[in-house]
């Protein structure tokens, strides 16, 4: 056996094996990321929805912006209100809020004590205007991928 067949049929082998390292890699690649993305906790965002009066804030201060953007809005909503009580009430209502990947604000449904529904009838529907008139919000993002995020804001109602 000569030299030029030793390395045609190195060459040959070295092309068959490369090829099939090359489909393995592949599908070793398409696991990799597979696993990457079971693994990701979607419960947990990098960013969370941003209010444009958050843009400029820094990334530590993006959550707490957009929890009080919130707050405030639907604070300012409720002073505009005309609620007469007849008596005290200190309760806690959490609204669940649905902030989805395409920017919309969705209310699900929530429980307001007995109490509170005796003196207050409309306060779900007062809430569900507040929220429904909140400015344009941008999703949350998880590396870099617009998703949905679910937030449990508490409304403390106290009257004295």
């Amino acid at each position: 056996m000569n030299k030029r067949t030793i390395y045609i049929i190195l060459l040959l082998t070295f092309h068959l094996f490369s090829c099939d390292n090359f489909v393995l890699k592949k599908e070793h690649k398409e696991e990799i990321v597979k696993e990457r993305l079971d693994k990701l906790n979607w419960d947990e965002v990098d960013q969370p929805p941003l209010f444009d009066i958050c843009k400029r804030k820094s990334e530590e201060e993006l959550e707490s912006c957009f929890q009080s953007t919130i707050t405030t809005h639907i604070y300012n909503h409720l002073s505009k209100q005309s609620i007469t009580i007849k008596k005290p009430i200190q309760d806690t209502v959490w609204i669940p809020l649905l902030i989805t990947k395409e920017s919309n604000i969705i209310i699900e449904d929530f429980d307001i004590s007995d109490r509170v529904i005796s003196e207050i009838p409309n306060l779900k529907q007062i809430i569900e205007e507040a929220i429904n008139s909140l400015p344009k919000v941008k999703p949350a993002h998880t590396r870099s991928t617009p998703v949905s995020a679910k937030y449990r804001l508490p409304l403390v109602i106290r009257v004295d």
